[in-house]
């Protein structure tokens, strides 16, 4: 019975993780950057920060909101001097972790030397977690969400100094 709760308990704790993608491979592509931002944001410094937040001021308020069920925010956002610097297929170990089980691509879109694409995991139909990949060729932004359910959530952190988050057009 101990051997089958134990089961029970790893496979529960592997589906838990699975949404947290291996950002090291962009660590190659930190040390070619002019600019770099990289945030690093799991689910104790998270509930940390949002309990210093008020739920009654404004700005506040809509930030403690956008972040309400996150679970942790992992963000590498990479600016180049020379285009050319970055290759999409820099890209690939972080892709390769994609083709996982309940991974889902919700948009692909490409354009000339651009790419964006957001994906979304789900566990039991639910999405706990989304990944947001920007790509230009001197520019690169990686986000990946835990616990988000909603695109709309990710939007609003924008209004925060949160590089790369925007849909519909450049920052």
């Amino acid at each position: 019975m101990r051997k089958i709760l134990l089961g029970v308990l790893m496979a529960l704790a592997t589906t838990a993780s699975a949404q947290q993608l291996d950002l090291s491979s962009l660590d190659r592509l930190a040390d070619k950057a002019e600019s770099k931002t990289e945030i690093t944001l799991d689910e104790a410094t998270l509930n940390s920060t949002t309990a210093l937040l008020s739920e009654k001021k404004g700005t506040e308020a809509v930030a403690r909101k956008a972040v309400e069920g996150l679970k942790g925010l992992f963000l590498r956002s990479y600016e180049f001097e020379k285009p050319g610097s970055f290759k999409l297929e820099d890209l690939k170990p972080l892709m390769d972790q994609l083709k996982a089980p309940n991974w889902t691509p919700i948009l692909r879109a490409k354009e000339q030397d651009e790419q964006t694409e957001i994906w979304a995991h789900r566990t039991n139909g639910v999405i706990d977690g989304m990944v947001l990949i920007a790509a230009e060729e001197d520019e690169v932004t990686v986000i990946n969400a835990i616990g988000l359910t909603r695109i709309e959530d990710l939007s609003k952190l924008r209004d925060f100094g949160m590089p790369g988050i925007g849909f519909g057009g450049r920052d």
